[in-house]
């Protein structure tokens, strides 16, 4: 019995040697990024994208009548879109992100994040680049507070982390839902209160109809002065002349950005001279192990599929858009 034909991106070709000893029925293949379809493509079920030229994504959807599955290796869906895309999605075409394989290095980017600014290596290096001598004071995680916008897969990740480290974890979540790891988790139409307790303030939430700017002046204002917002989310969840105007005024203590609404960040953009913030290429993502998270992700759905179960990591609110 021959099993479906899967098409990878071609960064994932070092996938393909361990995918075809594994499913010998199936086959694989790591397709160039030259812009060609190529005939023997066309009989594909299924696609595992990363990078891959826009035109040619849209010209396999079109091309592949037998294409039933795609998954992407990100962990969000606001980035895919087009005519052709939706109509394959309104004929059944079964849309999955990859909802593990970027938790870990994300959420070690976040305490990164945090050390970085509770042990003052920012202002360390500064010192050390005019060769001054300078003792300063650090923030202890332990006993401090950390709110986390987004108690999913990577929320969870930073909140036992952050646990472990002796900070209060509190998340925030459309409902309210309670959530392993997290002291307490608040509805997202509660959270407001709870900016004054934070020294940690993290978005690790999806983009969404209900929350484009929500962060603006106003948490801001109520965030103390020596917290720090971390956004590992999207870079439209804040509000950015809000953040340029807290963070010239010394209203909190730092930011840590890693994404933003335009990518990449134009080299004259006002944000790369925030004063005390760090600014990264949308890179919290990027990890050593992720080609092997990655392929995991990949294989617990291909068993799925060849079994004729439903799929992990379809939207959960697709109204919402994620």
């Amino acid at each position: 019995m021959t099993g479906p034909h899967a098409l990878l991106t071609p960064n994932l070709a070092e996938l393909v040697p361990g995918l075809s000893a594994d499913y010998p029925h199936c086959r694989f293949t790591a397709i160039p990024d030259d812009g060609t379809v190529r005939d023997e493509w066309l009989d594909a079920e299924i696609v595992l994208r990363s990078a891959m030229n826009e035109d040619t994504f849209e010209e396999l959807l079109s091309k592949c009548e037998r294409l039933r599955w795609v998954q992407i290796t990100a962990a969000g869906f606001d980035w895919v879109g087009g005519t052709v895309w939706q109509r394959r999605l309104d004929e059944g075409l079964v849309y999955t992100r990859s909802p593990n394989s970027y938790n870990v290095p994300i959420a070690e980017y976040v305490i990164g994040a945090m050390l970085m600014h509770g042990r003052a290596f920012p202002a360390l290096r500064e010192a050390q680049l005019r060769h001054e001598w300078i003792r300063l004071v650090g923030k202890d995680v332990i006993g401090s507070t950390t709110l986390v916008f987004g108690t999913g897969g990577i929320g969870s990740e930073v909140a036992w982390r952050a646990s472990a480290l002796g900070s209060t974890v509190i998340g925030v979540n459309r409902t309210g839902s309670p959530v392993d790891g997290f002291a307490r988790v608040v509805a997202f139409g509660d959270h407001f209160a709870l900016l004054p307790e934070a020294d940690s303030v993290v978005l690790a939430m999806p983009l969404t109809t209900e929350n484009r700017y929500f962060f603006g002046a106003e948490h801001f204002a109520a965030m103390r002065e020596s917290a720090v917002l971390v956004n590992v989310g999207r870079g439209a969840l804040v509000v950015e002349d809000a953040l340029v105007e807290a963070m010239h005024a010394g209203r909190i203590g730092g930011a840590v950005l890693d994404v933003f609404e335009e990518e990449p960040l134009p080299a004259v953009h006002r944000l790369w001279d925030l004063p005390n913030t760090t600014i990264t290429p949308h890179t919290s993502f990027r990890g050593s192990g992720n080609l092997r998270r990655l392929g995991a992700d990949f294989r617990a759905n291909l068993d799925r599929y060849l079994s004729g179960e439903p799929l992990a990591g379809t939207h959960r609110q697709p109204d919402l858009g994620y």
